[in-house]
């Protein structure tokens, strides 16, 4: 007994050996909002649960071994999991947590208006957008889930317009053309293929190089929107190149606050395309993204 009691004892320093709390931490550890500074955080919290009890969308979940033992079972929260991210107006876990390890904020804080203006809204991370996996990005799919989805004002998660080249499997030729319609020599997309309003359509060579939006398409042509009409219809034998419209998303790290609510929206299964990261946290400042202004 006596011989455990003393290794037991000896292997407490121990868990701190692997380094996550200094400049190895693990930026998957995203923490509740109000969470102390990591290492007082791990010194309070008793792991009993309070926290992932009241989580009102269920995103608040055990730790694995990702923080090392110290952190094992201790609250972090996971976007994929419950039916949101983390409420914008809600402060429960830090008002149920028996230890503060998870300090109690008010909803002053919370949003960072009235005496907390100069500090802004409370930030729990940072949302990172995968491009390798992002439908918009990668794989010329329109998609902005997570910016319509991005519960800030101003939105943290914004869009840059492209018009990116589509493979239409064959040269389309222009057999014969009015202000509005455009006849191929040959077959092009199946019908209505390009009617969702994501396509365009440039005709090369030609002075006036401008996307005009496909409202109709047949195996043998398309029809264009009112609004842009040919100014000199094209000539036949030149080049139809089809584009798709896209709104590409990127994240604005002054804005975000890290909800994870672009994280869960996101379509993409699995690995998500967008992803919160605890950088930029507020409760540690050697953690920030930005310079102070």
């Amino acid at each position: 007994f006596l011989a455990s009691a003393v290794s037991g004892a000896a292997s407490i320093p121990m868990l701190r050996v692997s380094g996550h709390i200094g400049r190895n931490w693990d930026s998957a550890l995203v923490r509740p909002p109000g969470a102390l500074p990591e290492k007082e955080f791990l010194s309070r919290c008793i792991k009993c649960g309070q926290c992932m009890r009241i989580c009102p969308t269920n995103v608040i979940h055990p730790a694995g071994l990702q923080g090392g033992l110290e952190a094992l079972w201790t609250p972090v929260l996971n976007f994929r999991i419950g039916t949101s991210g983390c409420q914008f107006n809600c402060i429960a876990c830090g008002n149920l947590c028996p230890t503060a390890a998870i300090r109690p904020i008010s909803l002053d804080e919370r949003l960072g208006r009235n005496r907390y203006v100069d500090h802004g809204p409370f930030k729990i991370g940072t949302a990172f957008v995968d491009r390798g996996r992002c439908l918009a990005w990668a794989m010329d799919r329109p998609c902005i889930v997570c910016q319509e989805n991005c519960p800030v004002s101003p939105k943290a998660v914004r869009t840059r317009e492209v018009f990116n080249k589509i493979d239409t499997g064959s040269k389309l030729m222009v057999a014969k053309a009015d202000a509005l319609y455009i006849e191929f020599q040959g077959t092009g997309p199946s019908m209505d293929q390009l009617a969702t309003g994501d396509y365009y359509a440039v005709v090369l060579p030609s002075a006036d190089h401008r996307p005009r939006r496909i409202v109709s398409n047949w195996e043998r042509g398309l029809r264009i929107a009112d609004g842009l009409p040919f100014e000199s219809p094209p000539v036949p034998g030149s080049r139809v190149e089809i584009q798709i419209r896209l709104q590409q998303p990127y994240v604005d790290p002054k804005h975000c606050i890290g909800c994870g609510v672009c994280e869960h929206e996101c379509p993409v299964p699995g690995k998500r395309a967008i992803r919160v990261t605890a950088d930029n946290e507020s409760r540690a400042p050697e953690h920030a993204l930005l310079l102070k202004q």
